[in-house]
């Protein structure tokens, strides 16, 4: 039998009314009021700027929480400073609750409508799509937008690497550009804690100490906007685990429908554990200390990449089916949770800086791999076809032994790769210049080295 009430309920869910979906809209959006958008983080609004000028989607990427939003929203604030109108910008988040049970391409239709409806905006209009990716087909409603030469700018963002899987990219071919968003980096970090950066290099000389001081905190903690803006150390960590936690089951367990959750954990705690060091997948099912079969672990570490919540990095050779067949270097995305969260050790001083130093790299879109003949050099940086940068890392100097290995191994990489220069990066003393061969070695400081003054 068939109630009136059940009848009721099921048109109220099918439908949501205009004026619902515009109560659901209102909290996020400037219609009315200002909204708290933060600390402005510069490089990205500067980026997204230029991307202003083409009529291309933007596709913004990256961990959960790193960010995406709180930029998305500072957009909109910025654009509506220069004199957009409010009611021109429409910013839509899929992760609100009151939208879980209706995540499809009628709820976008059905969203557009009542913001046109409700709203009336004039000229052209500003649309943010915030965790974009819950909806099944989204990229054809976007293109639909994008092939009709409407008047709208379309941003949209995900937590999922697949956000530009080769499916979307075939939908949206010539049509996106794409923005990748990481936590703070250091120089957004001091921002974060309230210090000025200078560009000259009397500035730097007159901090060292207390950049010095700013770097080791930096290495600890990591860069998740909350979590450096939040002075509680417990409380801190609390975020961090609740990231990790949340990355596994809304980024993973939800959208590739794993059933054995605790064994995907395992193997992300592994990884955390071990980061920095060199696995196969076989090496990871047979020093590991719980039970994943070879296919889980491929799957499952496919999974917590495309998360954002590891990297896997591949050793240098010329020959493609060599680097596919050595052991990758693992990465984990951020210092502060992998220490919230990982087994931890006395000897992970060394690579915090590393897993530090590697992001580092990332954000600024170098080709990375480590190098490993005779001797180890951490990592190698690719242009194209050649190699144009080597680096080791290590967080002191501070040994005959440790200062010979280090130079050595990046001495023999420069003579194989016909390299005059190389740097070691380290996380305390200063900075100097070592000439052995005619061959030079600069030794740098991490916060030297990372605000590139």
């Amino acid at each position: 039998m068939i109630l009136l009430s059940d009848i009721s309920d099921d048109k109220e869910v099918a439908e949501m009314n205009k004026e619902q979906i515009i109560e659901t809209l209102l909290p996020w959006n400037f219609w009315e009021n200002d909204i708290d958008t933060g600390i402005l983080r510069d490089e990205y609004l500067l980026q997204i700027k230029r991307y202003l000028k083409t009529d291309e989607v933007v596709a913004i990427t990256g961990v959960r929480r790193s960010g995406k939003s709180t930029i998305l929203l500072q957009v909109l604030s910025q654009l509506i400073k220069n004199k957009v109108p409010r009611i021109n910008t429409l910013y839509i988040n899929f992760e609100d609750p009151k939208f879980y049970n209706l995540l499809d391409l009628d709820l976008l239709d059905k969203i557009w409508e009542a913001y046109f409806d409700y709203l009336v905006p004039s000229g052209k209009v500003y649309l943010a799509l915030d965790e974009i990716q819950k909806i099944k087909g989204w990229e054809h409603w976007v293109r639909a937008k994008y092939d009709q030469k409407e008047k709208v700018k379309i941003f949209v963002t995900g937590s999922n690497a697949e956000l530009l899987s080769p499916e979307f990219a075939s939908v949206l071919t010539g049509r996106h550009l794409q923005l990748f968003i990481t936590p703070l980096n250091f120089r957004e970090f001091l921002k974060f804690r309230g210090l000025e950066i200078k560009t000259d290099r009397l500035w730097l000389v007159r901090n060292r100490n207390n950049l010095s001081n700013f770097a080791l905190q930096y290495l600890e903690l990591g860069g998740f906007p909350k979590v450096i803006l939040t002075k509680d150390g417990l409380l801190q960590k609390e975020l961090l685990a609740q990231y990790f936690n949340d990355i596994l089951t809304k980024d993973i367990v939800d959208r590739y429908k794993v059933k054995d959750i605790g064994k995907l954990k395992n193997l992300a705690l592994f990884y955390s554990t071990n980061f920095t060091r060199k696995y196969t997948f076989n090496k990871v099912k047979k020093v590991a200390d719980f039970s994943l079969s070879l296919d889980s672990i491929h799957r499952f570490s496919h999974y917590l990449e495309n998360s954002f919540l590891i990297d896997f990095v591949p050793r240098f050779s010329y020959s493609l089916r060599n680097q596919m067949q050595t052991d990758r270097k693992v990465y984990f995305v951020d210092n502060g949770m992998r220490n919230a969260i990982a087994f931890k050790f006395s000897g992970d001083k060394g690579k915090l800086l590393e897993n530090t130093v590697f992001y580092h790299l990332k954000r600024q879109k170098k080709e990375v791999y480590y190098f490993h003949e005779k001797q180890e050099v951490d990592f190698v940086c690719k242009t194209g076809l050649k190699v144009v940068e080597l680096i080791n890392v290590c967080y002191q100097l501070g040994d005959k032994e440790t200062f010979l290995r280090e130079t050595s191994a990046l001495l023999e990489a420069m003579k194989y790769f016909k390299l005059k220069e190389s740097k070691i990066i380290t996380a305390e003393g200063k900075s100097e210049k070592i000439t052995r061969q005619g061959l030079s070695v600069c030794v740098v400081p991490f916060y030297q080295w990372a605000l590139e003054i």
